[in-house]
C-alpha cells in the first residue's frame, strides 16, 4: 500500500498531500477490483455459453439419431404389411434400447403419432372445383360423390364437437365449421354461416384468411369462432388439438388408430360403450389380421347395424405421421418435431423439421 501511495507523492510531500494520495490509491484499487470482477464475470458467461453450445450440439446429434430410428421403423412397417395399427414397429419402439443408445448420462425418448386417425381440418374445404383433365362442367357424378363424402365427414366433425367434451355450445358448431371451410378453401365466397375477408378486415389488427390449407395448428386461433379454450382446453373441458390434424385433406380416417372421441363420432348412434368395444377389439393381438380392412368394425358386437350411410371414408393405411424426439442431459434439453409423409411408393417426405 505504501509503495502505491508513493506513486502519487512528490519527494517533499506534506500530510495533506499524503492523505489525498491515500484516497487516490484506494480509488485506484477499487477500480482495479471492479475491473477484475467484470472480467471474471465475462469469462464465466463465455465459459457457460461454450458449455451450453457443446451440450446443444451433443443433444442435437441424439435428436437426429432418434429421428432416423423413427423413420426406419416407418419404412420397415411399410415393408412388413399394408395397413397401420398400434401393433406396428413405429408404435412399439423399445424404450430401453433407445435409452441404451443415448448412454447413461443422457435421456432419449422417441414418440411416433399416426395422424391417419385424426380429423383433418383441411378436408373441410369441400369438393374440388375441377377434376384433373376435366373442365368445371364435367365434374358430374365424381363431384356428387365428393359432395356426399364431405357431408358425411362434416357430420363426423359435428358429432365430435357436440360430444360435450369441448368448450363449444351446439349453436356455435355450424358457424365454426363454415368459418373453417372458408378459411381453407381457395375461393372468397362466404358460406351461409362462415367468414371471409370482409369479417377479418374488421378485426384489430386487420388480416386476411389464408384461403389455402392450414399448415400449423396454432393458425386455427385466427379463424372466427375458434377459441383457445376449444383448441387447447380449459379447467372444465378437453381441447380438440390432440384429435385433429393439419396434415392431409382427403377426408380419409383410419379406425385402427383413431382416438376414442373420434371413434364415438363415427355414427350418430354410437355410445361410449361402443367406442370402448372398438378400442378393445383393435387392442387384441389375435385380431391383428382383421385390422387389414375397415370391415373389422362389423365384427364388434353392439355397433349400429348400418355402417354405411353416415360413416366417413375409411382407410387402414395411414399417410401422415408426427415424430417427436426429446434428448436431455442435466439441465439441458432439446426437442425435435417432424411432420412426415409416407407415400405408397415407400418414399418418405420430411414436410417439417424443427428443434427447440
Amino acid at each position: 500500500m505504501r509503495s502505491l501511495v508513493n506513486l502519487f507523492l512528490p519527494p517533499q510531500a506534506g500530510r495533506g498531500e499524503r492523505g489525498m494520495a491515500l484516497v487516490l490509491t484506494l480509488a485506484c484499487i477499487s477500480f482495479l477490483v471492479a475491473l477484475t470482477l467484470q472480467l471474471m464475470s465475462r469469462v464465466d458467461r463465455q465459459w457457460s455459453g461454450a458449455v451450453a453450445q457443446q451440450e446443444e450440439v451433443r443433444l442435437d446429434a441424439l435428436v437426429q439419431g432418434g429421428l432416423h430410428m423413427a423413420r426406419a421403423a416407418l419404412a420397415f412397417d411399410q415393408y412388413s404389411n399394408d395397413f397401420d395399427s398400434f401393433f406396428d414397429p413405429w408404435n412399439t419402439l423399445d424404450a430401453a434400447k433407445i435409452q441404451a443408445l443415448a448412454g447413461e448420462e443422457a435421456q432419449l425418448t422417441v414418440l411416433v403419432a399416426d395422424m391417419g386417425g385424426r380429423l383433418q381440418v383441411n378436408a373441410l374445404a369441400g369438393p374440388r372445383q375441377e377434376l384433373p383433365g376435366l373442365g368445371s362442367g364435367a365434374v358430374g357424378s365424381a363431384g356428387m360423390r365428393e359432395a356426399k363424402a364431405l357431408q358425411r365427414y362434416r357430420g363426423v366433425w359435428r358429432r365430435f364437437l357436440a360430444s360435450g367434451r369441448f368448450a363449444i355450445s351446439p349453436e356455435e358448431i355450424d358457424p365454426l365449421l363454415d368459418a373453417l371451410a372458408d378459411w381453407v378453401d381457395k375461393d372468397h365466397n362466404e358460406r351461409p354461416l362462415g367468414a371471409e375477408g370482409g369479417y377479418y378486415q374488421t378485426q384489430e389488427p386487420a388480416y386476411a384468411p389464408r384461403n389455402a390449407p392450414i399448415r400449423f395448428v396454432e393458425e386455427l386461433l385466427l379463424v372466427r369462432g375458434m377459441t383457445r379454450a376449444l383448441l387447447y382446453g380449459d379447467g372444465e373441458h378437453e381441447g380438440i388439438e390432440p384429435y385433429i390434424t393439419v396434415l392431409g385433406s382427403d377426408g380419409m380416417l383410419n379406425p385402427n388408430t383413431a382416438p376414442l372421441p373420434v371413434l364415438l363420432a363415427l355414427l350418430p348412434e354410437m355410445s361410449e360403450e361402443n367406442g370402448k368395444d372398438l378400442q378393445a377389439f383393435r387392442s387384441e393381438r389375435e385380431n391383428w389380421e382383421a385390422l387389414a380392412s375397415p370391415d373389422w368394425l362389423r365384427q364388434v358386437r353392439g355397433l349400429p347395424a348400418d355402417l354405411g350411410g353416415n360413416m366417413p371414408l375409411l382407410t387402414v393405411k395411414s399417410q401422415y405421421f408426427v415424430i417427436q424426439v426429446a434428448a436431455r442431459r442435466d439441465q439441458y434439453q432439446r426437442v425435435g418435431t417432424a411432420f412426415m409423409e409416407r407415400k405408397k411408393s415407400g418414399e418418405q417426405s420430411l414436410l417439417l423439421w424443427r428443434i427447440d
